[in-house]
């Protein structure tokens, strides 16, 4: 009688080959800009095949007319510093992408992120905690004592408040009703205070955002984009 043996193999898993430079930095939004630094639009890399890719509207709009096999700048919004740049060529585009393609690395930019100074009012008052699996900030996280405050500066990683009240260091705050450019709906973002300086009765904070879900994070990009063709006079 004959028996026979299963030899037992152990199976292989593949291991996905790690992600390339740009892979890594396509997981975030992107500035696409002029040679020149003028601001073209906002938008979202897919289908890149380590080679061509496609360019997509971060919000829902049509992608801009464009001469093909011109050079663009792409400027990634990483949250770390410096800020990875490439360009790439354009091989064709329909209202709904660009596609590109010879994408060449180019210098980081050291500059930290666009900072827009401006004077808006909005509510400002301290977090019984933050929201969790990308939840909206509601009325629910805020404590009952509010302040007004003016919003001096603003850009994608936080904003400087002027307030009558001493906030501290490391304090979570929420800000409300935070209007900008021609966004209609105003927003409620999460703060945490970086510095505090005291001037003249009032108290300048410098404060970053903290955990701001995607899709406000989306319409942030977007406004502060709008902020910034608008400052350079380019509408």
């Amino acid at each position: 009688m004959f028996h026979f043996f299963k030899k037992s193999v152990s199976q292989i898993t593949e291991e996905p080959e790690p992600q390339n430079e740009f892979e890594r930095a396509a997981r975030y939004h992107c500035e696409v800009r002029g040679l020149d630094d003028r601001p073209i639009f906002l938008a979202d890399v897919k289908d890149y095949d380590g080679d061509s890719f496609r360019l997509f509207p971060t919000l829902d709009s049509d992608a801009p007319s464009v001469i093909y096999n011109n050079r663009y700048k792409l400027v990634f919004r990483t949250p770390s510093q410096p800020t990875p740049v490439w360009t790439g060529r354009v091989r064709g585009s329909t209202y709904e992408f660009w596609k590109m393609d010879e994408l060449t690395r180019l210098r980081d930019e050291q500059r930290a992120s666009f900072r827009q100074r401006v004077s808006l009012s909005a509510v400002v008052r301290n977090l019984l905690g933050l929201p969790e699996n990308g939840e909206i900030l509601t009325s629910a996280y805020y404590s009952q004592d509010y302040d007004q405050c003016e919003v001096l500066d603003v850009g994608m990683g936080g904003l400087q408040i002027s307030s009558s009240h001493p906030f501290r260091q490391n304090d979570l705050l929420g800000v409300t009703g935070l209007r900008l450019h021609h966004d209609p709906q105003p927003f409620a973002l999460p703060l945490q205070v970086r510095w505090v300086a005291a001037e003249d009765g009032t108290y300048r904070c410098g404060c970053a955002f903290h955990a701001v879900p995607e899709q406000e994070e989306r319409r942030l990009c977007a406004a502060m984009f709008s902020l910034q063709r608008a400052s350079l006079g380019r509408m």
